[in-house]
């Protein structure tokens, strides 16, 4: 269970920061801090497509006669 969620911390903080913003934007009157919220949330989807994103073991598509060395 530990491993579980040591291998998906990055999207344990990504579901955290979305939920944060949220809540944000639908408790808060202040709009100011709505706009915080939409901010976190914004952000946590930009984590989220970039969490997503890795490739573990993966080459760059390098040809070697183009420069690869």
């Amino acid at each position: 269970m530990l491993e579980l969620l040591a291998e998906r911390f990055n999207f344990i903080i990504v579901i955290v920061l979305m939920m944060t913003g949220l809540y944000a934007v639908i408790a808060t009157g202040n709009l100011v801090k709505r706009l915080v919220g939409l901010s976190l949330f914004q952000t946590s989807v930009f984590l989220l497509y970039i969490t997503m994103g890795k490739v573990f073991g993966g080459q760059p598509p390098i040809l070697p006669e183009y420069g690869g060395g």
